[in-house]
């Protein structure tokens, strides 16, 4: 079977989008044939980490991530921006920062995500308190805890 980039950007997103608004129905099998078809891509290993993130799984999550930065497929700002998040919501500010630090001057999205994630947008109401402005929080333990910090994170920036 062929699958073009037109395909697994459709698949991808109906992925990313089911396991961000927490639908439990189980989507890894859209990943793992995206990492099989695709394996150039890191979209597929992405959404499986996004998937351990929204379960509570920071440290899986987390190798996950970081194996795709000592890669070269396509897609490493977009895990370097989420690996970003998986720090913040582990409370490791200071290596959030770093990650987004790294993505500036990169363009897209991931440039973006990161630096609305760290940094805040003065325009809205948060202001300028990005995930990773150094405050008191606490980490999140469980998976339906995650889900909510990442529908929050959402509903901040009008995307949900």
């Amino acid at each position: 079977m062929q699958i073009d980039r037109a395909d697994m950007k459709l698949l991808t997103e109906a992925g990313y989008s089911s396991v961000m608004r927490g639908i439990s129905t189980d989507v890894s099998p859209i990943f793992h044939m995206l990492n099989e078809w695709m394996p150039q891509y890191a979209a597929g290993e992405i959404g499986l980490a996004l998937q351990a993130m929204v379960a509570g799984e920071f440290a899986r999550a987390d190798e996950m991530l970081t194996a795709i930065l000592a890669t070269d497929r396509e897609g490493r700002n977009e895990a370097r921006a989420i690996l970003a998040m998986c720090k913040a919501l582990e409370n490791q500010h200071d290596e959030a920062r770093r990650l987004q630090e790294e993505l500036v001057g990169t363009g897209g999205h991931a440039e973006a995500f990161a630096d609305l994630l760290v940094n805040g947008e003065p325009e809205t109401s948060q202001g300028n308190q990005g995930l990773a402005m150094e405050t008191v929080t606490e980490p999140v333990r469980d998976s339906h805890s995650a889900q909510r910090a990442i529908f929050d994170m959402e509903s901040k920036d009008g995307t949900s």
